[in-house]
């Protein structure tokens, strides 16, 4: 039932209703006026909000299933979580300052937050990264690409978090998934599959159960990343390789990311791959959040 046959199917079924009610008697005093005309205001305001609400409610089920419960239970319990979210998940310098660059944060995710895996990421080589800080466009030890383009859209909704354009197609997701379980067969002494802690069971890359993890990992845990339906994925990165791909236009932290100990400050979503060369550089970001969340170990790139 749409919204319109819902207002008036409840209106139909009311007016009648509505004869029968004794008339109040005309409030007298100027206060008994002011409550007389306050009262019916909740109702207005609910009647002239609704529609927004309805239509902002089924905007989230449009997303697609995720961590949250896929229902109005699920779309409340993320707008409650507004109130702690964070707006700024594509701050770049010098326009904004990012949070990576805080002392107290950078301290927090020793003694790898600083160094970037990109650079043996993008080689295909095993072992840590290159050298800690940040690099110039194109250049240093990562030499990520600026993404062509336009950011996509993605809705302002704390969870799921997806983009709405620019989306990837069938196969290319195989192709992203496929990759992982690559990952997964090359480094199986580092990694395991398991459910997604955070998007309700769908396979993800963990560390191994045994091994130990950073207490900055916060509710992901041993979780590194995971791919969406409609081709973005999450993955945690150092610090700096974070800021790098936000600089450069291929991730956006999430909502909640250093919020309190929920998330790691350097949880970002990968926007999806839209062809080969897009493919390449995930690829490498992937390997590099693996590197990072391992603690600098040796992953093999496929």
């Amino acid at each position: 039932m749409s919204l319109n046959n819902l207002l008036t199917t409840v209106t139909t079924h009311l007016t009648p209703l509505t004869r029968h009610l004794p008339t109040p008697m005309r409030p007298t005093s100027p206060t008994s006026q002011l409550v007389a005309l306050a009262t019916p205001l909740p109702a207005i305001l609910l009647l002239a909000y609704l529609p927004r609400w309805y239509r902002d409610y089924r905007a989230f089920l449009a997303l697609g299933k995720g961590g949250m419960p896929h229902n109005l239970l699920g779309y409340l319990t993320q707008a409650l979580a507004r109130l702690v979210a964070r707006s700024d998940v594509r701050a770049v310098p010098p326009a904004a300052a990012l949070p990576y660059q805080r002392e107290e944060v950078r301290r927090r995710y020793e003694p790898c937050g600083d160094t970037s895996f990109l650079a043996a990421a993008a080689a295909g080589g095993g072992g840590g990264g290159g050298g800690g800080g940040k690099e110039k466009d194109g250049e240093g030890p990562s030499s990520l690409p600026v993404r062509r383009g336009e950011r996509p859209e993605v809705p302002s909704f704390v969870a799921p978090q997806r983009q709405v354009s620019m989306q990837a197609t069938g196969a290319m997701v195989e192709r992203m998934r496929g990759f992982l379980k690559a990952v997964l067969e090359r480094n199986a002494a580092v990694l395991e599959e398991r459910p997604s802690r955070l998007e309700g069971g769908d396979p993800a890359v963990f560390l191994r159960e045994d091994a130990d993890v950073a207490p900055f990992m916060g509710a992901a845990r041993g979780e590194i990343t995971h791919v969406h339906g409609e081709g973005s994925s999450h993955v945690t990165l150092s610090l700096v390789d974070a800021e790098e791909a936000i600089r450069k236009g291929w991730a956006e932290r999430h909502r909640l990311s250093g919020v309190g100990n929920l998330m790691p400050w350097s949880y970002v979503m990968l926007y999806a791959p839209r062809d080969d060369d897009e493919f390449e550089v995930w690829k490498g970001l992937i390997i590099a959040g693996c590197r990072f969340v391992s603690g600098g170990k040796e992953i093999v790139r496929p």
